[in-house]
């Protein structure tokens, strides 16, 4: 496999990664096309196995993800961290994670967090958080698929 081949399947990583982040239930069900079209390339003789195993966890990442938005819906706490999430990600698959983090602070500011209860910015937080693990997750499963 030649260097840009690899690139551009790092760029489809990514994109399935940033659409999760921003899109949600329709991201991870982007993400997971694309996935199960890498899954197509690369492991046609296992390629129930693998997407079986894809399938059971985009089923548990959409359920949780409706619970936790459910659950910040009720917190009344507007979660608009999402770009700011996909910078970060972008920045750590292209520099190291403390450069990442650094850079990530300086550009999208750190009071982002309001002065409420801490279960309130818990159940707030929860679904961006969660969509960053899936988005990194996607990027973590592509790699080992390829």
């Amino acid at each position: 496999m030649t260097f840009w081949q690899l690139v551009a399947l790092e760029g489809l990583l990514l994109l399935a990664a940033g659409m999760t982040i921003i899109a949600g239930i329709r991201g991870i069900i982007g993400a997971s096309l694309i996935l199960t079209s890498l899954i197509g390339l690369f492991k046609q003789e296992e390629f129930w196995l693998w997407e079986l195993s894809l399938l059971a966890g985009v089923s548990g990442a959409v359920i949780l993800l409706l619970f936790f938005s459910r659950k910040a819906g009720k917190s009344e706490l507007i979660t608009g961290l999402a770009g700011g999430m996909v910078s970060l990600v972008v920045f750590g698959a292209f520099l190291t994670p403390f450069i990442a983090l650094m850079l990530w602070a300086m550009v999208m500011g750190t009071g982002l967090v309001p002065h409420l209860r801490r279960k309130q910015v818990f159940w707030g937080i929860a679904p961006v958080l969660w969509r960053t693990f899936l988005g990194l997750t996607w990027i973590v499963l592509g790699n080992i698929l390829i």
